[in-house]
């Protein structure tokens, strides 16, 4: 008798760097899957992913993830200023 896979709730990734969201989904036994075929979802935030989140799957189900690349971080940024008022 074949023992049944462990349902597993998806977690919820998107808005997430890709590489932080494939960790998350290895932790959880689940694959994660560029759109389209891909073996791994491209560089950038994960912009929408299936199944959606809380969805339940078997363990070692695929999590396809779409990805889109964000402005660079500038190196160069100056802290907030305070504003100040003159009354």
């Amino acid at each position: 008798m074949r023992r049944r896979r462990p349902v597993i709730e998806v977690p919820d990734v998107v808005g997430l760097g890709s590489e932080d969201a494939c960790a998350i989904l290895r932790r959880a036994q689940l694959v994660p899957r560029g759109p389209e075929g891909a073996d791994t979802p491209g560089p950038g935030v994960v912009v929408a992913q299936a199944p959606v989140a809380t969805a339940g799957v078997t363990a070692g189900s695929e999590v396809v993830l779409w990805t889109q690349l964000g402005p660079e971080p500038a190196e160069d940024l100056l802290p907030p200023t305070r504003c100040r008022i003159n009354h």
